[in-house]
């Protein structure tokens, strides 16, 4: 009799206990939706998935306290669409991650594939000669205006003895800026580019896209105050454009012969 007075209250015991335990889960889960909502209003993403496993934590561990009990299965089925919830936001974050890392990185890789060619800035050449009214220095280029750019390029060609130089350059110039005529009757198209930066793939390509095409260049050639890219350098090599990068600027503006320059031979017999 006393051993069955005493199971009745241990039981009675338990049920009070169990109660205030399954109200402070409920809690803990009421508090993780309302971090988890605060979280994905501000944003921030450790804070968002901190906040989702800690509900998932707490879904677990209620899930566990109440599966012998006699709330389990219907707390288990209220359960189950917040627990689908949870598992969608965790995928969202996951996936989220994996976006940022791979544009970070393909970021990276851009950026590391367009660095600049870095050159020291070369020295003035001496002319083998007494310089003459056509020949500019480095200062002057950096100096002029891109109008003024293009003019100076067109004074170096006629210089060099070619035929009929005209700066074209313009509003729908087409790529174009100067143009002449060697003495075999080739036709040079200069694209001259005074930027503060090397130049990129992206103007040699629309160049390439009309030099030949377009003007009936037999020699295209692009100027640029400052270098080109390597992938501009590389592409222009693919494509048998003729590049005057700052160095060679300064050679040509110091006396020397355009094709000297770029190693054009003068003759019939060897392609340009």
């Amino acid at each position: 009799m006393t051993s069955g007075d005493e199971r009745p209250r241990r039981q009675d015991s338990t049920g009070p206990d169990s109660d205030s335990g399954l109200a402070f889960l409920m809690g803990f889960f009421a508090l993780g939706i309302v971090v988890q909502t605060a979280a994905w209003l501000w944003g921030h993403p450790l804070a968002a998935t901190a906040a989702l496993g800690a509900a998932a934590a707490v879904l677990v561990a209620l899930r566990a306290a109440l599966r012998r009990t006699a709330l389990g299965p219907p707390v288990r089925r209220f359960l189950r669409p917040l627990w689908a919830l949870v598992q969608a936001g965790v995928a969202t974050r996951f996936t989220l991650a994996r976006t940022r890392a791979a544009a970070s990185v393909t970021g990276r890789i851009e950026q590391w594939a367009q660095r600049p060619v870095r050159h020291e800035t070369p020295e003035e050449p001496d002319a083998s000669y007494t310089r003459r009214s056509l020949d500019h220095t480095l200062e002057a280029f950096e100096a002029a205006t891109p109008t003024r750019f293009e003019e100076m390029c067109r004074e170096l060609l006629e210089r060099d003895g070619f035929i009929d130089a005209v700066r074209v350059g313009g509003a729908g110039d087409l790529g174009a800026d100067v143009v002449a005529a060697d003495g075999l009757g080739r036709r040079v198209v200069l694209q001259c580019k005074r930027h503060s930066a090397p130049l990129g793939s992206e103007a040699v390509q629309r160049f390439n896209g009309t030099a030949r095409p377009v003007h009936g260049a037999a020699v295209p050639v692009v100027v640029a105050l400052n270098g080109f890219t390597e992938p501009a350098a590389a592409f222009a090599t693919r494509q048998r454009l003729h590049l005057v990068d700052r160095e060679r600027l300064a050679r040509w503006g110091a006396g020397q012969h355009l094709y000297q320059v770029l190693d054009i031979d003068h003759g019939p017999g060897r392609h340009t």
